[in-house]
């Protein structure tokens, strides 16, 4: 179901719309790719430059990069895990921070872990328990931080 939130980012109002299995075309404008990475034992990994405000690991496609190859080098670089397998969920769309709506990617993650060693602007990896989720995300007890965990969570 595709739904919008309306929310401030940076200081400005935003439309924030979810799109549950949308996969964009090469052009579209996809401005990040990230995971919500799950362990063998089924907790979420998430990154943090400060070690107090969390997020999913991801980032900007480089080059020709597909979404996937985007997801697999950003979760390496910023969380020290390997995706052993992922599929994409959908995208956020957001409009009102640029003059065109541009998309962020959402894909679900099983990874592996390897030892943390932080090499880029991560300086902090951490598993929680999902019943963690929305309250260690500042997004994650919104409606689309909601419907993205359930779906992540669909077999």
């Amino acid at each position: 179901m595709t739904f919008s939130e309306e929310t401030t980012w940076e200081g400005r109002p935003v439309r924030v719309t979810w799109l549950p299995g949308y996969r964009p075309q090469p052009h579209d404008s996809v401005t990040q790719v990230s995971g919500l990475c799950f362990t063998g034992d089924g907790h979420i990994v998430l990154v943090s430059q400060d070690g107090n405000t969390w997020s999913l690991p991801g980032g900007k496609p480089e080059g020709d990069e597909t979404w996937e190859e985007t997801l697999r080098r950003e979760v390496a670089e910023e969380a020290c895990a390997e995706v052993l397998d992922c599929r994409l969920l959908g995208a956020q769309r957001v409009e009102g921070l640029t003059p065109e709506p541009y998309d962020q990617l959402r894909f679900r993650a099983r990874v592996g872990l390897h030892p943390f060693r932080p090499a880029f602007e991560t300086r902090y990896r951490k598993v929680f328990a999902v019943e963690d989720y929305a309250r260690v995300l500042p997004w994650g007890a919104g409606a689309i931080g909601q419907a993205l965990l359930r779906q992540a969570l669909d077999p």
